[in-house]
Protein backbone atom coordinates (compact mmCIF):
# COMPACT_ATOMS: atom_id res chain seq x y z
CA UNK A 1 0.00 0.00 0.00
CA UNK A 2 1.52 3.35 -0.91
CA UNK A 3 2.30 5.72 1.94
CA UNK A 4 -0.29 8.31 0.92
CA UNK A 5 -3.10 5.75 0.93
CA UNK A 6 -1.87 4.29 4.21
CA UNK A 7 -1.89 7.77 5.75
CA UNK A 8 -5.45 8.42 4.54
CA UNK A 9 -6.64 5.09 5.94
CA UNK A 10 -5.01 5.79 9.32
CA UNK A 11 -6.57 9.26 9.44
CA UNK A 12 -10.00 7.83 8.63
CA UNK A 13 -9.55 5.19 11.31
CA UNK A 14 -8.65 7.88 13.85
CA UNK A 15 -11.73 9.90 12.91
CA UNK A 16 -14.08 6.93 13.21
CA UNK A 17 -12.63 6.11 16.63
CA UNK A 18 -13.71 9.62 17.64
CA UNK A 19 -17.31 8.68 16.70
CA UNK A 20 -17.17 10.54 13.39
CA UNK A 21 -19.07 8.69 10.67
CA UNK A 22 -17.17 7.29 7.71
CA UNK A 23 -19.02 9.62 5.35
CA UNK A 24 -18.18 12.71 7.38
CA UNK A 25 -14.63 11.47 7.87
CA UNK A 26 -14.19 11.16 4.12
CA UNK A 27 -15.60 14.68 3.69
CA UNK A 28 -13.11 16.05 6.24
CA UNK A 29 -10.22 14.22 4.61
CA UNK A 30 -11.20 15.48 1.17
CA UNK A 31 -11.40 19.06 2.44
CA UNK A 32 -7.90 18.81 3.89
CA UNK A 33 -6.31 16.82 1.04
CA UNK A 34 -3.05 18.29 -0.14
CA UNK A 35 -2.81 16.71 -3.58
CA UNK A 36 -5.14 15.83 -6.42
CA UNK A 37 -4.03 12.20 -6.04
CA UNK A 38 -5.24 12.20 -2.42
CA UNK A 39 -8.61 13.64 -3.48
CA UNK A 40 -8.96 10.89 -6.08
CA UNK A 41 -8.09 8.16 -3.57
CA UNK A 42 -10.56 9.56 -1.03
CA UNK A 43 -13.30 9.70 -3.65
CA UNK A 44 -12.60 6.11 -4.73
CA UNK A 45 -12.90 5.11 -1.07
CA UNK A 46 -16.19 7.03 -0.83
CA UNK A 47 -17.55 5.35 -3.98
CA UNK A 48 -16.58 1.91 -2.67
CA UNK A 49 -18.18 2.62 0.70
CA UNK A 50 -21.38 3.84 -0.96
CA UNK A 51 -21.46 0.74 -3.16
CA UNK A 52 -21.12 -1.49 -0.08
CA UNK A 53 -24.01 0.33 1.61
CA UNK A 54 -26.22 -0.12 -1.45
CA UNK A 55 -25.42 -3.84 -1.62
CA UNK A 56 -26.09 -4.22 2.10
CA UNK A 57 -29.49 -2.55 1.75
CA UNK A 58 -30.34 -4.82 -1.18
CA UNK A 59 -29.43 -7.90 0.86
CA UNK A 60 -31.55 -6.72 3.79
CA UNK A 61 -34.59 -6.22 1.58
CA UNK A 62 -34.72 -9.92 0.66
Amino acid sequence: MNSSLKHIVLQLEDLTQQDISIGLGLDLLEASAKTRKDVIMINVMRDSFTEMLVEERQCQSF
